[in-house]
């Protein structure tokens, strides 16, 4: 009757298990925290050996189900840039006489990457397959920065609980350069940040510098990161209140600096030189991100009427003087669209702060189901996609409150040196946030500044995890 009596009791409870996770999986929000607590207690109750290598494979099953399982036809900017891609590898650069190209030349590069990979296998699945490998390589970087700041169990969590987030996920189901170019942007940190002593050296800055221009000639958001770091650097010098030891710091980030700067700049000749695209890598149209950043009838985000009114004077065959006026009017556009009335100008700002960091990013990755009648895998799509959005917002929510009560318990803290690899993702984090409210947002964007995030978010992990060991 005893061995009765405890099997019985296993058996409830196994049950209950059972409807609870039953009910959890049966909602979004409820999966989104079940996978959040599993990605937080898993390291702390479990010891995991050999945690990167596993990470690493985990996270590449996980990106590879999502290319096959999801096919996010090709729109946008996205069309537009793999068509480029398929002339380029064919050896016809015609594309360099369309408007678009014109305009912001610097997405030559990521056209070429794009061209190498079709001109050798001649498929589009291995772009996503690779955008896979990459972001799995951020997921391994997050760890690896994460565990310089932090103990080896909140940086595990940090790295978990971004593998469960569906937005960077399905972005690999899409052929954007967010993945490659921030996958380099973060290993040029994680280079010259590492080392121990001989972290900022000049080995480690010329890398870095080098693995810097690579990310940005992908996607231009270098000088973001080099934000983050001369901000960083400053902290540091204010807090530290001496230069001493600190040169090697400085020197090694003005080497950084430079090298991306020279190599920018000789790759954009190259190309132009080439024949390419007579353009290089610069862009025409820098007034274009503020009309749009601008925009308060948009809130920031892409405005068909503005493309219509202004980009009709931005094309190759237009005549200087024209050119020369229509920038004139651009400009007194932006200028009355920021000195408005200054409630205006804060519901612009908040709106911003709603359509980059608040609203889901899953509209290019999943958007495509979210139609009357469509189905996906024989499930409503409508369903599908707001399922979607409560799973990969939660996951989200519990990343945003982590990092928040990182930072919190970090303004409390009075650690002398202080930590330039803990400071770090908070700054770049800040750097993003100020470059957004002044340029054209959209909820895609926020994939690099999501990065630093989870990476911050490792902080708040920490301290909970040792409130929790000090409170047992």
């Amino acid at each position: 009757m005893t061995c009765f009596g405890t099997g019985l009791r296993k058996l409830f409870f196994v049950c209950v298990i059972a409807a609870f996770g039953v009910i959890a999986v049966s909602s979004g929000f409820g999966l989104g925290i079940l996978l959040a607590a599993l990605a937080l207690v898993a390291p702390y109750k479990c010891k995991i050996p050999h945690f990167l290598p596993l990470l690493l494979i985990l996270s590449t099953l996980v990106h590879v189900i999502a290319v096959f399982a999801v096919q996010t036809p090709l729109e946008s900017d996205f069309a537009m840039l793999y068509q480029a891609a398929q002339k380029a590898a064919a050896g016809d650069f015609s594309f360099q006489h369309h408007g678009y190209f014109y305009r912001w030349a610097y997405q030559t590069g990521f056209v070429l990457w794009e061209a190498v990979i079709l001109r050798v296998t001649g498929s589009m699945a291995v772009i996503k397959l690779i955008n896979a490998l990459f972001l799995s390589g951020i997921n391994g970087l997050i760890y690896l920065l994460a565990r310089r700041f932090v103990e080896e169990r909140a940086a595990q969590a940090a790295a978990l609980l971004y593998l469960v987030t569906l937005f960077p996920t399905l972005m690999t189901c899409v052929l954007t350069n967010q993945h490659i170019s921030a996958f380099f942007l973060l290993l040029a940190v994680y280079v010259l940040t590492g080392g121990g002593d001989r972290a900022f050296c000049v080995r480690r800055a010329l890398s870095a510098g080098f693995c810097l221009f690579i990310g940005n000639l992908m996607r231009p958001e270098g000088v973001v990161i080099l934000a983050g770091l001369f901000g960083t650097a400053l902290f540091v010098l204010i807090m530290r209140r001496s230069l001493r030891g600190n040169r090697q710091m400085l020197l090694g980030i003005v080497i950084t600096a430079v090298v991306y700067v020279v190599c920018s700049t000789a790759a954009s000749w190259a190309i132009s030189a080439s024949g390419i695209n007579q353009y290089g890598l610069t862009n025409n149209w820098q007034e274009w991100k503020f009309i749009l950043g601008f925009n308060h009838e948009t809130g920031g985000m892409y405005s068909v009427a503005d493309m219509e009114t202004f980009g009709k004077y931005h094309q190759v065959d237009t005549a200087p003087d024209v050119l020369a006026q229509a920038l004139e009017t651009e400009k007194q556009v932006v200028h009355d669209r920021i000195f408005c009335s200054p409630h205006a100008l804060l519901s612009l700002m908040l709106a911003k702060v709603q359509n980059l960091w608040v609203s889901p990013g899953l509209g290019f990755s999943l958007g495509f189901v979210n139609r009357a009648g469509v189905t996906w895998h024989g499930l409503v799509g409508v369903h599908v996609y707001e399922y979607a959005i409560h799973l990969d917002r939660v996951v989200f929510f519990f990343a945003v409150c982590f990092a928040l009560l990182g930072a919190g318990f970090g303004l409390r803290r009075k650690e002398n040196p202080v930590d330039f690899c803990a400071v770090f993702p908070f700054m770049t984090l800040m750097a993003f946030f100020c470059v957004f409210l002044l340029i054209e947002v959209q909820p895609r964007y926020a994939y690099l500044p999501q990065i630093f995030l989870y990476i911050a978010a490792a902080a708040g992990i920490s301290v909970l995890m040792r409130k929790k060991q000090a409170s047992a």
